[in-house]
């Protein structure tokens, strides 16, 4: 049987995060593993871009865990190890390193393909989000106004702002602006208005085919930004679809 080649990355600002993946790496190599690591969060390896590995640990939260997903060039699944405070993404806490490592050598993990989303801002791609992508006002306290287009229906909206969500991120920001909780694997978006002047407009699921147009914000400046990291202006308008899918590998539940 081959042998796994296992990459390793994480928060490098997270002390707990280094000493725990250090001690992966010892355990790793003692049973003959090759680990290849990520030269910005250990000081030496390579590029995230440039892994090749079978699997890819991720030490850190769910942030770190986003970051790698958008790093990563390969499609290589990810395998998180929560050393923050936020891991509903995370298969193994650090304290179950051992076990954690047990179960990735016998290969007892589940992969599970994950859609994101691709932001188009005014014609330019910024980027994908595993969870979601957010639009609000450059300036906070000011009303966002815009043209919202899903597919072949538009209309006009204002409120704090605008979220897409992804099923994985579905529990995150827009669950906490009132919207659904979606199944990770379901083939749709959530489209969720934050506190829209507009009571009827409630939230929507929809599938995921279907492209997002967001437009004609007047006099407010608005900013797209995705999976809480990168945020980009937008001069014209935003156009949201169906990203490339990412591999997330999940705790296998034993019954």
């Amino acid at each position: 049987m081959k042998m796994m080649k296992i990459g390793i990355t994480g928060l490098k600002k997270n002390p707990l995060a280094r000493a725990t993946a250090r001690k992966a790496i010892k355990i790793l190599e003692s049973v003959k593993v090759t680990v290849e690591t990520d030269r910005n969060f250990l000081g030496k390896g390579k590029a995230l871009e440039k892994f090749s590995s079978d699997l890819v640990l991720s030490f850190g939260g769910d942030g770190t865990l986003l970051r790698t997903f958008r790093e990563l060039r390969k499609e290589i699944p990810v395998l998180g190890i929560n050393c923050g405070r936020t891991g509903y993404l995370q298969a193994f806490n650090h304290q179950e390193l051992e076990d954690g490592l047990r179960s990735v050598l016998k290969k007892e993990f589940k992969i599970e393909k994950r859609t994101r989303i691709q932001a188009r801002v005014d014609g330019k791609r910024t980027g994908e989000a595993l969870n979601e992508v957010l639009v609000v006002p450059k300036k906070a306290g000011r009303i966002l106004r815009y043209t919202l287009r899903v597919a072949r229906d538009s209309r006009d909206e204002a409120g704090d702002g605008f979220i897409v969500s992804t099923p994985t991120g579905s529990t995150a920001h827009s669950l906490s602006a009132g919207g659904p909780i979606v199944k990770g694997n379901a083939a749709v978006f959530v489209v969720v208005s934050i506190n829209p002047v507009d009571w009827k407009h409630r939230p929507l699921i929809i599938n995921d085919h279907e492209k997002i147009t967001l437009s004609e914000f007047g006099n407010v400046k608005a900013e797209a930004i995705i999976d809480g990291q990168k945020r980009f202006p937008i001069k014209r308008k935003i156009e949201l679809v169906k990203g490339k899918s990412v591999l997330l590998a999940t705790r296998e539940q034993k019954h």
